[in-house]
């Protein structure tokens, strides 16, 4: 039974090992639109290719296909009820929504968020 066992164990040790470099990633390079995207919701301005290259170590910004992922970010962050509650939070107005066509509309959503956060916050 012990020699079994001694033999067995080799054997349960060999197939839980992994090889390191065959679940490696592969650089695929960057997603632009998500770049974009990413930069809108975080409330960034739109950023110039130059600052693009640096930030992603890229020589080449597909700047149309980062320009789409940005406008359907401001899509999502510049409305009335998230700019409200964003400054409620307390965060600073996002840059893109000033070049949309309501951007006095979204500004005084977020200014009242802003204001009733900072009365909240004094309250307590």
């Amino acid at each position: 039974m012990k020699t079994g066992m001694v033999l067995l164990l080799p054997i349960l040790l060999i197939g839980c090992s992994v090889e390191p470099y065959s679940h490696a990633p592969t650089w695929t390079g960057t997603d632009w639109y998500s770049a974009g995207k990413d930069d809108a919701l975080s409330g960034a301005v739109i950023k110039n290719n130059e600052t693009l290259a640096l930030e992603h170590n890229s020589k080449e910004v597909n700047r149309p296909r980062y320009a789409e992922g940005y406008a359907d970010g401001l899509k999502k962050i510049c409305q009335d009820d998230f700019l409200y509650a964003w400054g409620r939070a307390g965060k600073i107005y996002p840059a893109g929504c000033d070049t949309l066509e309501n951007a006095s509309t979204y500004r005084a959503h977020w200014q009242k968020g802003m204001e009733e956060g900072a009365r909240d916050s004094r309250l307590n």
